[in-house]
């Protein structure tokens, strides 16, 4: 090859190769802007699949009515197993059924729930709750999950506070 081909050439390629790469900018990239108002509202995230979902005065006392029914049947210890079972089984998630199976209700320390709930959760997650109540037996936390606006809130977890 001569050496006007081999420089036609190389002009070719250095021209191509430029041709890919990425123009250079000067400026320097600004952060996303955010926004610090609080919101309670979810909306839907159709690339995320994200429900809709809601947290207000009605939903928390929606929350804790149930939180008090559940702990009340949590603490019957003078039912049978089954019994004790089938209370709780239409609002508990897959893993609490798991292991609440082995629950022998006789072997439960708590018998008496002696305050109403207090509701703690993490700002901005409407889908999950902890609620906390004084008991014969020292404090205990009950906590639930929700999948969606218009799905139940299930048990994922019922023990002492400090456990």
């Amino acid at each position: 090859m001569s050496i006007k081909k081999f420089g036609l050439v190389l002009a070719v390629a250095v021209v191509a190769f430029t041709g890919c790469a990425a123009p250079v900018s000067n400026t320097t990239p600004q952060p996303a802007e955010t926004s610090s108002a609080p919101s309670e509202i979810h909306e839907h995230d159709e690339d995320h699949g994200v429900p809709v979902v809601t947290w207000d005065a009605a939903m928390e006392a929606e929350v804790k009515g149930l939180a008090v029914d559940l702990m009340g049947k949590f603490a019957r210890t003078d039912v049978t197993a089954r019994a004790w079972f089938d209370a709780l089984q239409p609002r508990m998630s897959a893993d609490y059924q798991e292991s609440a199976q082995y629950i022998d209700p006789g072997r439960i320390p708590v018998t008496k729930i002696l305050s109403d709930p207090v509701l703690v959760r993490e700002k901005g997650n409407p889908m999950s709750v902890t609620a906390e109540f004084s008991t014969d037996n020292g404090p205990w936390v009950l906590s639930l999950h929700r999948s969606g606006q218009e799905e139940p809130w299930l048990i994922t977890r019922i023990a002492p506070k400090d456990s």
